[in-house]
């Protein structure tokens, strides 16, 4: 009853190599993820960043210094600086929007880990760009995505990003607490384009190839990486916008903009893979029926051999799907870890619609609601919560974004309650970015 674990062994992809940004392009295809091996000095400097976030996480000075206001902790796409959990605690950059720390920040631990994570945000963003650059050469809408992006405003005075497009991309570098582990069975996928991890100071990464919470086998993909490799895998965003390349999008993505319709919302429809529609509480949906020819071989051997050959079929369509990942920290001494989340501006396009609405969408949904490709299914109970936090989480959104073309003005902008709705639910808006 408990869950399977899979240790598997690839080759990674060396990023000093002329193709690797087309080898990792392909690998996303057909594999859902692969492994990068980064530059030796790049690696380095991501020891350097975990030596450098554990001291300041220990200092007081660099901790009250960097601490995001608690009014701006609910800002999910723009906030700055020190943020602590329960049982986890990070500092979080969005670097091409200027950070406002409400004071100086003085403290040398807090000095040099900003210096650190900047640079290797830096460096991170570049790799991403590259794989994201092939991918939208088979891929039209992404290629207008991309387009438009570098068509975006220069970062303003102060961002410490100094390219256009991709405002809303950032790192998080995270320390967990020894105990932190999410439950059983859970996991979600990330908003945006692509994510990268490098290996952090112990392992705890568990992704799932073929996003069954239930049957298939969750990977400690981190077991079998060396020190200065990184795990690549692609967000919701970004298989959703490779679906609207293939010849049968209109019909498998037509009911997308139902969901921003709020007054004519009735349990919205996930359409599968035939282009057929069905709702959550159908009697007999078509995961169902095809429930029985995935379910898992009896041996490990065979069970791999039927997960590769599951996302060979995704690499023949041209798609990348987004994986589904958890946490899980089983180390006396906690775990730090890195990640980049590579993600487009809110004015951006995915074809007819926003990047903004689909975020909103995407962060109204809880992670039992989502697939990887941002859809969401709903039963008929559950639609008018949905209704209500995808209202406020639209207005929420356009606020913000009229802040900021205004300045930032931060003693206008609102509290988003979604915290405290998630915390009474043990739902936390923030692990679909974790």
């Amino acid at each position: 009853g408990g869950p399977q674990f899979c240790w598997l062994t690839y080759m990674s992809i060396d990023v000093t190599t002329i193709n690797w940004a087309e080898d990792a392009a392909r690998e996303l295809k057909a594999h859902v993820y692969t492994t990068l091996k980064l530059p030796p000095d790049l690696g380095k400097r991501v020891q350097q960043l975990y030596g450098d976030a554990e001291r300041a996480f220990d200092d007081r000075a660099s901790r009250r210094q960097l601490r995001v206001p608690e009014d701006d902790r609910d800002d999910l796409d723009a906030r700055n600086g020190f943020i602590d959990d329960r049982k986890r605690e990070w500092l979080e950059l969005h670097t091409s929007i200027p950070a406002d720390f409400g004071g100086p920040v003085d403290a040398p631990p807090a000095t040099r880990l900003l210096e650190c994570a900047c640079a290797v945000e830096h460096a991170f963003r570049a790799l991403c760009q590259q794989v994201l650059e092939v991918l939208a050469r088979s891929s039209p809408p992404l290629a207008a995505l991309v387009a438009e992006e570098a068509r975006s405003p220069l970062p303003p005075p102060g961002a410490r990003e100094s390219s256009r497009g991709f405002a809303e991309s950032m790192l998080r570098v995270y320390r967990y607490d020894s105990s932190f582990r999410q439950r059983e069975g859970e996991g979600h996928y990330d908003m945006g384009l692509l994510t990268l991890i490098p290996r952090s100071t112990s392992p705890g990464l568990q992704i799932n190839e073929l996003g069954d919470r239930g049957r298939a086998p969750w990977v400690a993909v981190e077991k079998e990486m060396g020190e200065g490799e990184a795990v690549l895998f692609g967000g919701m965003t970004l298989s959703r916008i490779l679906q609207l390349s293939t010849p049968d999008a209109s019909q498998r993505l037509g009911h997308a903009p139902v969901f921003l319709r709020l007054p004519a919302l009735r349990s919205p429809p996930r359409v599968s893979s035939d282009g057929s529609s069905w709702r959550r509480d159908s009697a007999d949906p078509p995961r169902a029926a095809a429930s029985a020819e995935r379910r898992p071989p009896a041996t490990p051997a065979d069970r791999h051999a039927a997960d590769r050959h599951a996302a060979d079929r995704h690499a023949a369509d041209g798609l990348v799907q987004a994986l589904l990942h958890r946490v899980c920290v089983d180390d006396a001494r906690g775990r730090l870890s890195a990640c980049y989340f590579h993600r487009p501006s809110p004015h951006c396009h995915i074809g007819s619609e926003t990047v903004l609405n689909f975020n909103a969408r995407a962060r109204a949904a809880h992670d039992d609601e989502l697939s990887s490709d941002g859809a969401v299914s709903l039963s008929p109970r559950d639609a008018r919560d949905f209704e209500r936090r995808l209202s406020r989480e639209l207005w929420f959104a356009r606020k913000r974004e009229r802040g900021r073309s205004h300045s930032r003005s931060r003693d206008s902008r609102p509290r988003d309650s979604r915290h405290r709705d998630s915390a009474s639910r043990g739902r936390s808006p923030t692990a679909r970015a974790a």
